[in-house]
C-alpha cells in the first residue's frame, strides 16, 4: 500500500520529477559508459599482453628478470638447458617458443628512404613455427610476409607499423640493425624489410623488430643459447590457474626461473588498476548529483506537504511510516532515472563495443599505459551496471530521508501552526 502511494505521489509534480529523474539518468548513463570503456580497454590490453608479448609465462636465466628492461645479453639459457626445458614442456603438452631479446638501434639512409636517421627498438629473435603456437604476431602482417626457411640463412626483418610509418618504410628496403651479441660485442647487420606488422598492441607496433632466431643465433654468436622461453597458458580466464599448476609440476634447470605474465608486467597491470579506479571517482560524483537532485526535490515536497504530514500524524501513523513514504518516493524517482540511464547506456555501448572510439592521433604522441592500438572498445561489465544502479538508489533513499526527518519529528500542533 505504502509503495503504491509513494509511486503515485511522484506524479503529483511531473515537471520536478522529470528534471530530477533526468539528472539521475545522465549520471547513471555517463558513469556506466565510462566504466564499460575502462573495462573493455583493460581486458583488451591484458589479452594483448598474452597474445603478443608475454604469453602465459616465461622462463629466464637467473638474474635476467631483475634487469629485463635493459635486455641484457649476459643472462642466457644455455643450449643444454633449453633442450631440457623443451623436454619437460613436451611431457606436459605445453606449447612454447624460444626467444632472443636485444636492445637495438635501427639506421636508415637516403639510398632507400626519404631521409637518413635512426630509431631505437627491441630486437626479438623468433622461431618461425613455434612462435605461431604462442603468439598471434604472424597473423598480423600488414605488408610483405612472415619468415620462411630462406630467411634462416639470408636474414630479413619484420618491423612494427609505427616504426615503418616513422621511416616511410616499405618491404624490400634495407636497414642497418645494430645490437650487442653474446659476450658484449657490437654486431651490425644490413637486412631487408620483409614484412610490416599491425597488431592491436601499441607497444609491438611502436618498438618491436623481429628476426629469425636461427639467423640471429649466427650473427650474435649465441651458440644455441636463448634469452627466454615463452609458454602458452590460455586466455585471461584460465592463465593464472594454469600457471599455478605448471609452477608446481615443472622441473627446471637450476640456473633458470619461471615467471607468470602478471609478474613480468606487474608495473603495467598496476597502472591499469589505477586507471580502473577512476570508475569509483566517477561514481562518487554521480552520487553527489543524485543526492543533490533528490534532496532538493524531496525538500520541496516536504515543505509543500506539511499539512499532509500533520494529518498522517494526527491519524496515528508512526514517524517511521511517514519517513518510509518519502524514502520510497525518492527511490521511485531514482528507479525511473536509473532505468532511463541504463537503457541509454546499453544502446550507446553497442557501437562502442563493436567499433570503439578512434584515438589513433592522440596515441601517436602519448603513452596512456594500455597495450591497445588507437581504437578503444568498451566491454560489457554486468557488475558495473548493477553496482552503479544500486549505489544511486541507495543515495536516493538517504537523500530522501534527510529532508523529511526534521519535519516528521515536530509535534502535530506545531506543524499545523506553521502551515
Amino acid at each position: 500500500m505504502i509503495i503504491k502511494m509513494a509511486w503515485k505521489n511522484i506524479f503529483r509534480y511531473k515537471r520536478r520529477t522529470l528534471i530530477t529523474a533526468s539528472a539521475i539518468a545522465f549520471g547513471v548513463f555517463f558513469t556506466i559508459l565510462m566504466d564499460a570503456l575502462l573495462f573493455g580497454m583493460d581486458n583488451e590490453s591484458l589479452q594483448n599482453l598474452l597474445d603478443y608479448e608475454t604469453g602465459g609465462a616465461k622462463i629466464f636465466a637467473k638474474g635476467y628478470f631483475e634487469e629485463r628492461e635493459k635486455y641484457p645479453v649476459n643472462y642466457l639459457i644455455s643450449a643444454e638447458e633449453k633442450q631440457q626445458i623443451f623436454s619437460e614442456l613436451d611431457k606436459q603438452k605445453k606449447k612454447y617458443t624460444p626467444q632472443v631479446f636485444a636492445s637495438s638501434e635501427i639506421y636508415f639512409n637516403e639510398d632507400y628512404f626519404p631521409a637518413s636517421g635512426s630509431i631505437s627498438s627491441v630486437l626479438i629473435g623468433v622461431d618461425i613455427e613455434k612462435s605461431k603456437d604462442v603468439f598471434l604476431t604472424s597473423t598480423k602482417i600488414e605488408q610483405g610476409r612472415w619468415f620462411t626457411e630462406e630467411d634462416k640463412s639470408f636474414g630479413g626483418v619484420i618491423i612494427g607499423s609505427w616504426i615503418a610509418q616513422d621511416m616511410n618504410a616499405e618491404p624490400g628496403y634495407y636497414l642497418t640493425v645494430q645490437c650487442k651479441g653474446k659476450g658484449g660485442f657490437t654486431q651490425t647487420m644490413d637486412v631487408p624489410i620483409i614484412g610490416i606488422i599491425q597488431t592491436p598492441d601499441i607497444n609491438v607496433n611502436m618498438n618491436h623488430v623481429y628476426m629469425d632466431i636461427d639467423f640471429l643465433d649466427q650473427m650474435l654468436e649465441m651458440e644455441g643459447d636463448v634469452t627466454a622461453i615463452s609458454i602458452d597458458l590460455g586466455s585471461q580466464s584460465t592463465v593464472d590457474k594454469n600457471f599455478t599448476k605448471l609452477s608446481q609440476s615443472l622441473l627446471l634447470p637450476e640456473n633458470t626461473e619461471l615467471y607468470s605474465w602478471s609478474q613480468i608486467e606487474r608495473d603495467l597491470i598496476s597502472i591499469q588498476a589505477l586507471y580502473s579506479n577512476l570508475t569509483s571517482v566517477l561514481m562518487f560524483f554521480m552520487f553527489i548529483v543524485a543526492a543533490v537532485g533528490i534532496s532538493n526535490t524531496m525538500l520541496m515536497s516536504v515543505l509543500e506537504r506539511r499539512n499532509e504530514i500533520a494529518m498522517l500524524k494526527a491519524m496515528g501513523y508512526t514517524h517511521f511510516y511517514i519517513l518510509r513514504l518519502f524514502m520510497y518516493e525518492g527511490i521511485s524517482i531514482g528507479i525511473v532515472g536509473c532505468i532511463l540511464g541504463m537503457i541509454i547506456a546499453f544502446i550507446a555501448n553497442i557501437p562502442l563495443s563493436v567499433y570503439g572510439l578512434d584515438f589513433t592521433n592522440m596515441l601517436g604522441e602519448v603513452d596512456i599505459g594500455y597495450r591497445i592500438s588507437g581504437i578503444m572498445k568498451s566491454g560489457w561489465n554486468l557488475s558495473g551496471f548493477i553496482s552503479i544502479s544500486l549505489g544511486s538508489l541507495l543515495v536516493c533513499a538517504i537523500a530522501s530521508y534527510i529532508p523529511a526527518v526534521s519535519t516528521v519529528k515536530e509535534e502535530t500542533a506545531e506543524i499545523f501552526r506553521k502551515v
